[in-house]
């Protein structure tokens, strides 16, 4: 009987182990499928270049949730360049908050760029498909207004700690490792470093704002320091 069963494993195994050489050799038995002088479609012969692709793994299921990180990255560049022009007018003339939020709208776009390239090394694309699919960016104006200091050094903390909730929740249930190792080294670390740094810049302005004798100093000594 353990005779039998101990066939019957190695036959199973051999199967898988055959399954998954098959799988593997997908784009060379495509390739050698083709006839030398079908290469050509008028000989008849086509090319399937999913065959060949550079796709592998789970990534492809993913494929939502990453234009939403892109979509996410490039709204909060727009917001912070718009808050970063309110604080640059000379009626506001807070130099140093402007260049902050100028440089958080730069890391923003970068990222975006980065989400975008990263897809095309692994075979995939961002491009809709179909107008019903793909990147857009909707409601761009909602909560756009005259911030003040304080007010816009929170949405950005508030933004920075939603974008690093999505990436932590994306890491946590990727079954990827290439692309939770890029999340990882992408994203993680820069988020806790600057949703640190943003927490930091508020419990230092918050206090000192509140004084209405001092806050019109404590103020133009901060932006100073951002500049």
């Amino acid at each position: 009987m353990k005779s039998v069963i101990a066939n019957f494993l190695f036959v199973l195994v051999a199967v898988v182990a055959c399954a998954r050489s098959a799988a593997a050799a997908k784009c060379s038995d495509h390739l050698l499928s083709m006839k030398a002088d079908d290469f050509s479609e008028e000989d008849g012969g086509k090319y399937d270049h999913t065959a060949c692709s550079a796709s592998f793994s789970n990534f492809y299921k993913y494929t939502p949730q990453f234009q939403g990180l892109i979509t996410e990255h490039i709204s909060q560049s727009f917001i912070y360049s718009i808050m970063s022009s309110h604080f640059e007018t000379d009626y506001e003339n807070r130099l140093g908050f402007s260049k902050y939020l100028d440089g958080l709208s730069d890391n923003m776009w970068q990222q975006a760029i980065s989400l975008i390239k990263y897809a095309g090394k692994r075979g995939s694309g961002v491009a809709p498909i179909d107008s019903s699919s793909g990147l857009s960016i909707n409601n761009l104006s909602a909560g756009i207004k005259p911030w003040t200091e304080v007010e816009a050094l929170a949405l950005a903390l508030d933004h920075h700690q939603m974008l690093a909730l999505k990436v932590h929740q994306l890491h946590g249930s990727v079954k990827d490792a290439a692309f939770g190792d890029f999340l990882e080294n992408q994203f993680v670390s820069e988020h806790v470093s600057r949703i640190r740094e943003l927490s930091g810049h508020l419990t230092n302005l918050v206090p000192m704002v509140q004084e209405e004798v001092s806050k019109d100093l404590a103020l133009y000594l901060f932006d100073q320091s951002l500049a």
